[in-house]
C-alpha cells in the first residue's frame, strides 16, 4: 500500500490495483487479495491510520547509519496516543536494541 497513488505508474506485466477507499476498506480488498500472504505498507501516512484502526499486526523497522536532518517522519504523530510495541525477533523479547556507530571519515 503506497499514500503516493498519483505518482504510481503502472508496472508492465505485473498486477497492480489502484483504490480509492479509507485505509481500512483498502485492507480488507488487500488480504483478501493477498490469500492468506503478508500485506506489507509502504507509507508512513496510512501506516500510522492503520496503527491507530488496530490493523497493524507486526512493524519491521530497518536501522542504518544514516542521520537524517530533514524529511517525513516515519509514524509521526505529534500530541497522539504513543503505540507501544513488543520485541518479536532477534533476542529477548522485551530488551532494547543498542547500536552504537562512528561517524565514517
Amino acid at each position: 500500500m503506497s499514500s503516493r497513488f498519483h505518482r504510481l505508474r503502472r508496472p508492465v506485466g505485473v498486477p497492480v490495483t489502484f483504490l480509492n477507499c479509507g485505509p481500512a476498506e483498502a485492507v480488507r480488498i488487500g488480504l483478501a487479495a493477498a490469500g492468506g500472504r503478508n500485506l506489507e505498507v509502504f507509507s508512513p501516512s496510512i501506516g500510522r491510520q492503520l496503527l491507530e484502526l488496530g490493523l497493524i499486526d507486526e512493524i519491521d523497522l530497518h536501522v542504518a547509519p544514516v542521520l537524517l536532518g530533514a524529511g517525513i517522519r516515519l509514524y509521526d504523530n505529534p500530541g497522539g496516543v504513543p503505540v507501544r510495541l513488543h520485541r518479536v525477533g532477534d533476542g529477548a523479547p522485551t530488551a532494547v536494541v543498542n547500536v552504537r556507530y562512528r561517524p565514517v571519515r
